[in-house]
């Protein structure tokens, strides 16, 4: 048994060598029950689960919570603004400090999978591997959903996230170009706390979607930088190069889910956020014991008269093996300081935005 324990596993991470080949060939109808029920499903989800790309993790607050009930959070602003000069003898000043907050719960997210017991038959053992690769799959596609819907919806960039009004200007209408990335770090930089002081911001994520990433690593990767030196009339430009000071300053990430939520203007959207360490915009919170997706088996009720219960009978009404992935999480919008959203939706002559910036 544990041979054939260690075939499974081999085929979970798709690593099916000569032995295993030997083991395929031996094996029976009687060594299904561990296969079907055995923990090495399980290990083959959370190892698909911890695999599968999740760079959104990275500019993204990342919360646990205990149980389902709507759950709340502080964020503080000021006290580390410029120092008071304390006069001899006289007390210290206090800082002003203010809050805002957020709220946030989770939910319950799944999907379930059968196995005919066709395939049993036929020892299809690829089709048990398909399985734990799949509901891996579909946990971490729920989850980039999931933080995509905070700050997207079909029309374009959300109004909770982003305005285009003056004091918390973060929303702008320029195709991704180095003039439009530069006007969305001034304006980033233009933002201010409730007490009136700069609001820094160390590291920034610019997230695209698959029709910008030609046009965004053309930016980042290049070794020199083109500017207008003037902003306003295209003919009066005079272009002029620098380095390029940009790449060592934005991480760049590419969502396939834009142009799926936005099905309005997805392909021409693009988004500056804040690193979670300096700002809470984005928040992400799973259930505490529950923090990865989990499998279930559907116990079979099949019972063969005079020969038992097995796993791979099934169940009695359709001779299948169903397997469920349940996973917990939840997520919400924060602090819309330190992020910048453009349309992208203007024509490539200079925008408002950029004339402004």
């Amino acid at each position: 048994m544990d041979s054939f324990k260690e075939l499974f596993e081999d085929i979970a991470k798709g690593e099916v060598g000569a032995r295993d080949q030997e083991l395929l060939e031996t094996m029976t109808r009687s060594d299904l029950p561990y296969l079907l029920a055995g923990t090495a499903m399980d290990r083959a989800l959370l190892k698909a689960y911890r695999e599968y790309p999740a760079d959104w993790e990275s500019y993204v607050t990342m919360e646990t919570v205990k149980d389902f009930r709507t759950a709340e959070r502080l964020y503080m602003y000021g006290g580390d603004g410029v120092l008071d000069k304390v006069v001899e003898q006289e007390p210290y000043n206090y800082a002003s400090v203010s809050e805002g907050k957020y709220t946030f719960s989770v939910a319950k997210y799944g999907r379930k999978l059968g196995l005919s017991w066709e395939s049993i038959i036929n020892d299809d053992l690829s089709a048990l591997k398909r399985i734990p690769e799949a509901l891996a799959r579909a946990a971490r596609r729920t989850e980039q959903k999931m933080i995509t819907q905070l700050y997207v919806d079909s029309s374009g960039p959300k109004s909770t996230l982003f305005n285009a009004g003056s004091g918390g200007y973060n929303l702008g209408t320029a195709p991704l170009s180095i003039t439009s990335l530069t006007a969305g770090f001034l304006a980033i930089q233009d933002h201010k706390d409730q007490n009136g002081e700069p609001i820094f911001v160390q590291g920034v994520h610019l997230v695209v979607p698959p029709a910008l990433e030609i046009t965004a690593k053309s930016i980042l990767e290049a070794i020199e930088l083109q500017y207008p030196d003037k902003q306003g009339v295209a003919e009066n430009y005079v272009n002029y190069r620098t380095n390029n000071w940009i790449k060592n300053r934005v991480t760049l990430h590419v969502n396939p889910y834009l142009p799926i939520v936005n099905t309005t203007s997805g392909d021409t959207n693009w988004f500056l956020f804040p690193d979670p360490s300096d700002i809470m915009c984005l928040v992400f919170a799973r259930l505490r014991g529950h923090e990865e997706p989990e499998i279930f088996m559907k116990n079979p009720n099949a019972v063969k008269i005079g020969g038992g219960q097995d796993p791979y009978n099934g169940d009695f009404d359709h001779d299948s093996v169903e397997y469920k992935v349940r996973h917990v999480c939840g997520a919400a919008v924060g602090d819309y300081r330190g992020s910048y959203a453009s349309t992208g939706a203007a024509a490539w002559a200079v925008s408002d935005d950029e004339k402004n910036h």
